[in-house]
């Protein structure tokens, strides 16, 4: 099931990433705590997830998210679909925009980190 998707912006693709606050449901303790995220080439990742206290508790992943979005070479405007699967994993994937054409249709996203 999908828990947020968006596109990422300077700071996302860089330091942390913003979560939709809608998204807050779909994790046990939203306050702080350690979430385990494999990405789609298999390899696991601990995202820090962290909110302020008060009204607008705008959620955050830090933790190795940087890691990732420098192993990733993630960029602005990539497509980031954050999943929880039946059994509880998280799952995160990240598409690029191309432009290139196969067979004369053109490919519209390919993983961050295939670009």
């Amino acid at each position: 099931m999908e828990v947020f998707s968006k596109f990422l912006s300077v700071t996302d693709s860089t330091v942390r990433l913003a979560i939709p606050t809608m998204a807050l449901p779909h994790f046990e303790n939203p306050g702080g705590h350690d979430l385990l995220v494999r990405d789609w080439t298999e390899q696991e990742w601990n995202f820090r997830l962290s909110t302020r206290d008060g009204d607008h508790p705008k959620p955050v992943f830090t933790g190795d998210w940087g890691r990732f979005a420098r192993a990733k070479g993630l960029q602005v405007n990539d497509l980031l679909i954050f999943t929880q699967r039946e059994d509880g994993e998280y799952r995160i994937d990240v598409y690029r925009e191309t432009h290139f054409v196969l067979f004369g249709q053109p490919v519209i996203w390919i993983h961050g980190d295939q670009a």
